[in-house]
């Protein structure tokens, strides 16, 4: 079973697979099984499950989509007992889950993206808004939005630019924030390991709320405004920006322009997928400005090395930064 297994994960990712080798794929029993325990954990109900039907609908969904990875091309393979996405690389995979949930007696499929380290990916909304995804980051949306709004949870980071419908409107609800818009093109960053997120607007209007604002306000963004919610400093400002670098990373850069160590740091951390350990004074009092492109982490450390008064003691995927004044 290993064998065909192995054999048939090839062919599948070269794209040549018959649709009846493509369906022993799909329905072999180790697939099954894994997606089953997965499943039975999350308490769902798999009687009426059809492979074929998600992968349809899951393929329909990412056309013309792609993931991208800095050291590896990442492979999506729709296929689960449970509606769910296996992300396959040259090192093994990934498990998505689509949790199905009721509304007026109607199934609607939830769609979950989710993206790891160094890995970018592109998806196509089904009212054509266009989502980036950044490193480390997830998205759940209904496979068919309902008539009176537009709704989708993210964790982490991304770039939208939302399709207008001025009767339908769209929602973006992280764990900090909830950006309500018409039609316009924004970036939101709210990581769950962070205390701070930021909604940053690129054109046209946005409202944001922050979800732990005693006063319940709403705050309106325009173009080249970036608003800033820090719940350790109990603060939320906003100020202005060059909206075009907080969404370089689509293009596969990281812009800094006089950034704290701090925000660096922590960008730096999602974007390679290591650890920073750094003490606050060190972390705030450090401002750099420089374009991260195609370099190595090790590349970056020797970079910032030489530019601030800082250095770097490596420990497996931990960088410690210590200061040297």
């Amino acid at each position: 079973m290993k064998s065909f297994l192995s054999k048939h994960i090839v062919r599948f990712l070269d794209g040549d697979l018959s649709p009846e080798e493509e369906k022993e794929l799909l329905e072999s029993e180790p697939v099954v099984s894994q997606m089953k325990k997965q499943w039975d954990a999350n308490r769902g109900d798999i009687s009426n499950f059809d492979s074929e039907r998600v992968f349809r609908k899951v393929e329909a969904k990412i056309d013309g989509g792609k993931i991208i990875s800095q050291k590896r091309k990442v492979y999506l393979w729709a296929a689960s007992v449970a509606a769910s996405i296996l992300i396959l690389s040259t090192i093994g995979y990934r498990l998505l889950f689509f949790e199905p949930k009721t509304e007026s007696d109607n199934d609607v499929m939830m769609l979950a993206f989710e993206t790891q380290s160094k890995e970018r990916i592109m998806l196509t909304l089904p009212d054509s808004t266009i989502v980036w995804l950044n490193a480390g980051s997830r998205i759940e949306y209904p496979e068919i939005f309902a008539q009176d709004v537009r709704q989708v949870t993210l964790t982490g980071e991304a770039y939208f630019d939302v399709t207008h419908q001025p009767n339908q409107p769209f929602y973006v609800q992280t764990g900090k924030l909830h950006v309500h818009v018409l039609g316009t093109q924004f970036t939101v960053s709210d990581y769950p390991d962070e205390s701070s997120a930021e909604a940053t607007l690129i054109s046209g209007k946005v409202n944001v709320n922050v979800v732990n604002d005693s006063a319940k306000r709403t705050f309106e963004l325009f173009p080249d405004e970036q608003l800033i919610v820090d719940e350790d400093q109990r603060s939320t400002v906003i100020q202005n920006v060059d909206a075009s670098k907080y969404s370089g990373w689509i293009h596969g850069r990281l812009h800094f322009d006089n950034a704290d160590l701090e925000h660096i740091i922590s960008k730096l951390g999602h974007w390679f997928g290591v650890k920073f350990e750094c003490r606050d004074e060190i972390a705030v009092l450090n401002r750099l400005t420089f374009t991260v492109r195609d370099e190595s982490i090790e590349q970056i450390v020797r970079l910032m090395q030489t530019i601030a008064p800082i250095s770097f003691i490596q420990e497996g995927d931990t960088y410690k930064i210590v200061s040297t004044q």
